[in-house]
């Protein structure tokens, strides 16, 4: 019973995680929105910014930012 019980509840845990992981997002633009769509503030997804946001943007030869699509981006992005 102690074994379910803990089962049960290291999976709600799990799930909880999982929820807040996701709550805000970056855009192609690179701008911030919570969890409900709106715009936040850069602070809030920052930690995420790294990883997620700056995935697939490359810097050319002659340093000029471009993004996944090839076009060219903000040289933020490419950090």
């Amino acid at each position: 019973m102690r074994r379910t019980l803990a089962m049960i509840a290291t999976a709600a845990f799990a799930l909880s995680l999982a929820g807040a992981a996701d709550a805000q997002k970056i855009d192609k633009a690179g701008k911030c929105h919570a969890a409900d769509g709106k715009m936040a503030k850069m602070e809030v997804c920052k930690p995420m910014k790294a990883a997620a946001a700056t995935a697939g943007y490359k810097k050319d030869k002659a340093g000029n930012c471009h993004g996944p699509d090839g076009k060219m981006a903000k040289k933020e992005m490419c950090k």
